[in-house]
């Protein structure tokens, strides 16, 4: 028998395992894929027939024209068949003129080629019907490297290095029939093919059973790609957000849950009539649609607002669901991924917050989504990227008249200006980055207060804010202790400031380091005293030495509008300062900016005072000129 006969054996295993992974990693739950399943199974018959025409009685000349056209249609119509997959995956709608130049008519020529060869044809009628399926895998090729970006990096090479090797090999045959290489590398191709795809339980989420997250943003992605090449086509997404149904629905047991649950999905499903519809996260639903257009988005849109009017579920277990939806076009109002989630999420916050049933996504301010994204990179990479820098504010006794301490505070460059610590640090306790941006900060100051010997210059010590993150770590006093040997100072060289708006987050983890530090000799500070909610008592029993008096306490009572607001104000910033007093700690006044501000502060006893009347922050070799020149005359 020739090598072909192999060939065709070879190529039959190879797709016979393909089908059995195919159903056993249930790759058939997407809808798409049912084009690569109909392809293998094309290629499985023809190199099954291929088999046949090695054997007898099927050898004969009766049978082997019939196989042999049967055998090359069913060929090229894998072929096709999986340079139509690969279009559909690798970009949005093509269009209906490039199928039918680089799918359809070559099929169709093709098939007729293979027909006159069969029926009485020249030999190279079967070459030009090779030439046609050589062409149909130079177009799924060419496809491959216009969009080469729209798709991973490593499934691309591969596919480009199968699809060429195809398209080899089908030259191969065409010039040496004998061969029958063709079916074989279609074998390995389908294979590469099959095993780029992704595995369904990444694409479904497991508590509702639709597309998940990131099959959204690899759809999303795809099909924004195409957007850009293509600025007059458009799509629809149909934002749907529930607000804390998801929650409510625990409190009527695990198996009313499920039933509830069920039947808010199967509603969603409903709405969609066949419309790809998404879980991004908890509580939020998007419809994705591309071809039927505004009509049907708004026609899905209307038919979420009108059910969730009434209420879900049956008897027991029955529950009003509050929601609200959105419609957004694409790209006309947002054109990348990130900025179409900032939207999305923008339109679920609005909705939620302002209990509106229909958010118009057009009138939302995408801007401040998109600078909060810009800053969550940045933080991200602060460290890494060198960008961040402590600065000093001293601190000014009043009874030694000169600056005995001063508060270190991270600042986070931007090129050649700063991001405010009010954006940047609230974003960094929340991509948990704070504690690694405190950990150099910690490093930093204990490196200056070493390198410039600051009791020289009369500094007795530096204040270093540390978050709830921070001080719920376990190690958090074997961490503090290590940069204290690394740098030869002592642990009361460093006073550690705590806030009070956080102090009602305290757990036994941080009082118990709070209590070890303190014994290690470590000094703490309670801040921005007045702003918070805390308790009282827990703040007398902590070891506060300094209480700093917020700026909101400090600055009102000279700048309010009336004067019984300002009077009003003066009293609270009397009766802070004295409370203080009475629990046995020191006050730093922040914020003070005036001479004015300053002399009640003296009435009140204050210790010492943070603000920009005596200094602002400042960088290092900034602050050790600015507090020499203040303490050496």
């Amino acid at each position: 028998m020739s090598s072909g006969f192999y060939f065709d054996i070879s190529a039959f295993v190879i797709l016979l395992c393909l089908i059995y992974a195919f159903f056993l990693e249930r790759m058939h739950k997407i809808p798409e894929n049912d084009i690569i399943l109909v392809s293998i199974l094309c290629e499985l018959l023809a190199s099954f027939i291929g088999i046949l025409r090695g054997v007898p009685p099927f050898s004969a000349p009766e049978y082997n024209g019939l196989l042999l056209l049967t055998s090359d249609s069913i060929t090229a119509l894998g072929i096709a068949l999986l340079v139509l997959f690969v279009y559909r995956i690798s970009v949005y709608n093509i269009g209906l003129i490039k199928y039918l130049i680089f799918v359809w008519i070559p099929l169709a020529v093709d098939v007729i080629l293979c027909a006159v060869s069969v029926l009485g044809g020249v030999p190279e009628t079967r070459t030009a019907a090779f030439i046609c399926d050589a062409f149909l895998l130079i177009a799924g090729l060419n496809i491959l490297i216009v969009y080469k970006k729209n798709s991973y990096l490593e499934r691309t090479f591969m596919l480009i290095l199968t699809f060429a090797a195809a398209a080899v090999f089908t030259v191969v045959e065409a010039l040496m029939p004998e061969m029958r290489m063709q079916n074989f590398a279609l074998a390995l191709l389908l294979g590469e093919e099959f095993f780029s795809l992704r595995n369904p339980d990444e694409q479904y989420d497991i508590n509702t059973g639709l597309l998940g997250e990131k099959a959204f943003r690899e759809s999303l992605g795809r099909r924004l790609f195409y957007l850009n090449k293509h600025k007059s086509e458009k799509i629809y997404l149909v934002m749907l957000a529930v607000h804390g149904s998801e929650t409510f629905m625990k409190l009527f047991g695990d198996v009313n849950e499920i039933k509830l649950r069920k039947n808010v999905m199967d509603e969603l499903i409903r709405i969609a009539n066949g419309v790809s519809i998404f879980r991004v996260r908890q509580g939020l639903y998007v419809y994705m649609v591309d071809e039927e257009g505004l009509t049907e988005a708004l026609r899905i849109q209307g038919d979420l607002n009108d059910r969730f009017k009434g209420t879900f579920g049956k008897d027991a277990y029955e529950l009003e669901i509050h929601a609200s939806t959105s419609l957004i076009v694409l790209p006309e109002m947002a054109d990348t991924l990130p900025t179409v989630l900032d939207l999305l999420y923008m339109a679920a916050k609005e909705g939620r917050i302002k209990d509106k049933r229909i958010v118009d996504a057009s009138k939302l301010d995408s801007g401040r989504e998109a600078y909060i994204r810009e800053v969550d990179e940045k933080v991200r990479n602060a460290v890494s990227s060198g960008n961040l820098e402590v600065y000093y504010q001293p601190i000014y006794s009043l009874e030694e008249k000169r600056f005995v301490s001063a508060e270190a505070l991270i600042r986070l460059h931007d090129g050649d200006k700063l991001i405010p610590p009010d954006v940047f640090i609230p974003i960094a306790e929340r991509n948990g980055t704070i504690i690694e941006i405190d950990e150099f900060m910690i490093q930093q100051v204990c490196r200056m207060i070493s390198d410039r010997n600051i009791e020289s210059i009369g500094l007795k010590y530096i204040e270093i804010n540390l978050s709830v993150p921070d001080m719920i770590q376990e190690n958090l006093p074997e961490k503090l202790m290590r940069y204290i040997e690394m740098y030869h100072i002592r642990p009361s060289q460093i006073n550690i400031e705590i806030t009070e708006t956080s102090a009602d987050t305290f757990t036994g983890m941080v009082e118990d380091n709070v209590r070890k530090l303190s014994k290690l000799g470590f000094k703490f500070t309670l801040d921005d005293f007045g702003t918070g909610y805390s308790s009282l008592s827990r703040i007398i029993m902590l070891p506060f030495g300094i209480i700093k008096l917020d700026k909101t306490i400090v600055q009102p009572p000279y700048n309010l509008g009336s004067a019984r607001e300002r009077d009003s104000a003066m009293t609270l910033l009397e009766s802070s300062a004295d409370m203080i007093h009475r629990v046995g700690s020191e006050t730093v006044a922040e914020g003070v900016e005036t001479e004015e501000q300053l002399n009640k502060l003296k009435e009140l006893d204050t210790e010492f005072i943070q603000g920009f009347y005596f200094a602002r922050p400042m960088p290092e070799s900034e602050f050790i000129n600015a507090v020499r020149t203040m303490n050496i005359k």
